[in-house]
């Protein structure tokens, strides 16, 4: 008899890699041999208009939808002993209730999650939420029996902040990833002189870091063309959007808005060079993104940021003048980082091991 998972996927947003996971996790775990039932939720809307990572609201209904399947599943008697939960997010406002059903119930299961933040983190938005936060957090890390993370940075951080009476539960995989399918989204490209500056334009991740060296670039390097992306309506909010417009006024670059996941990886491919300054990141999909195009990125020496591009000494700087001079030396010699990219291929069944 095959092996049973119900998935609790985070809802398939386009802007997001939710709607690659939405697809990815049942296909693999398919083709490893379970029997996958997917516990889908119903979302209030498809855009993020509450929130950074996901809509503050929507998700709630999602997860709450979700619940109440789980609910039925159990007063149904359709969960078996020995079936797995599998949580795409651990952030789900629910996941002490499978633990509970099941033991009230007296059907042994077991949970496995993927944590991808969290309020331990002074960076991410649910920082401002740590005083209750950090309560349900280190329930979740004591209820599932693995939880899956990005990165050993992550690892660490998660030990350092939170109780746990297990961290060798804490298993690093990376994030999964699936290079050929995302190559074959853009097809042929060529690569041109440009700058793409994609992660998210808030705060944490400090794009005013970047505005600031873009006269600096242009004056060193007037040829190259440097692009923000976003998929959002506008890009930014309040000074940082002012500050971006008035260097586009000047022809110092372009803002692109309103991009479809093609558009926008379109554009990454297309550019030799991505830059990031963030003093967040538990793993960085931008990242990898970028290195799955042979678009090399130049990263901080912080974080998780050195580990994903596999400690690249070329790819890491440690103060902005030493960045400006790695932006310009990767524009006229890249390198190649695609192979960087494919190590989150094998995401999926390091998970797999493990379950």
């Amino acid at each position: 008899m095959k092996k049973r998972i119900f998935y609790i996927p985070i809802e398939p947003l386009e802007e997001r890699y939710t709607e690659q996971w939405y697809r990815w996790f049942p296909e693999a775990f398919k083709s490893a041999g379970y029997e996958v039932i997917v516990i889908d939720g119903k979302s209030l809307t498809n855009k993020i208009e509450t929130g950074e990572f996901l809509d503050v609201n929507s998700t709630l209904s999602y997860k709450a939808t979700q619940l109440e399947k789980i609910g039925r599943l159990f007063y149904f008697k359709e969960v078996k002993p020995n079936d797995i939960f599998f949580v795409a997010d651990l952030e789900f406002w629910g996941i002490e209730s499978i633990r509970y059903l099941s033991v009230l119930n007296k059907i042994p299961v077991k949970i496995y999650g993927f944590l991808h933040a969290g309020s331990y983190d002074l960076e991410d938005f649910m920082a401002s939420c740590e005083k209750f936060a950090k309560y349900f957090e280190e329930g979740w890390l004591e209820i599932c029996d693995k939880v899956f993370v990005g990165s050993v940075y992550h690892k660490n951080l998660i030990v350092a902040k939170r109780y746990y009476s297990n961290p060798s539960k804490i298993i690093v995989t990376g994030n999964p990833w699936n290079t050929q399918e995302v190559l074959k989204i853009v097809g042929e490209y060529q690569k041109k002189n440009q700058i793409i500056y994609s992660n998210l334009p808030d705060w944490r991740k400090r794009p005013n870091i970047f505005l600031n060296l873009v006269p600096i670039i242009k004056e060193k390097r007037p040829d190259v063309n440097i692009v923000l992306t976003t998929s959002r309506s506008k890009w930014g909010k309040g000074w940082i959007r002012e500050s971006a417009l008035v260097l586009q006024r000047k022809g110092y670059l372009e803002i692109k808005e309103g991009l479809s996941k093609k558009e926008y990886y379109k554009i990454l491919a297309e550019s030799k060079v991505m830059f990031s300054a963030t003093e967040q990141e538990t793993f960085g999909y931008c990242i990898v993104e970028a290195m799955t195009f042979n678009t090399n990125p130049i990263v901080p020496n912080r974080l998780s940021c050195p580990e994903i591009v596999q400690n690249d000494e070329r790819l890491i700087y440690r103060n902005y003048d030493e960045a400006v001079e790695m932006i310009l030396k990767r524009l006229e010699d890249p390198i190649l980082v695609r192979k960087y990219a494919e190590v989150y291929d094998k995401s999926i069944i390091k998970i797999f091991n493990e379950l």
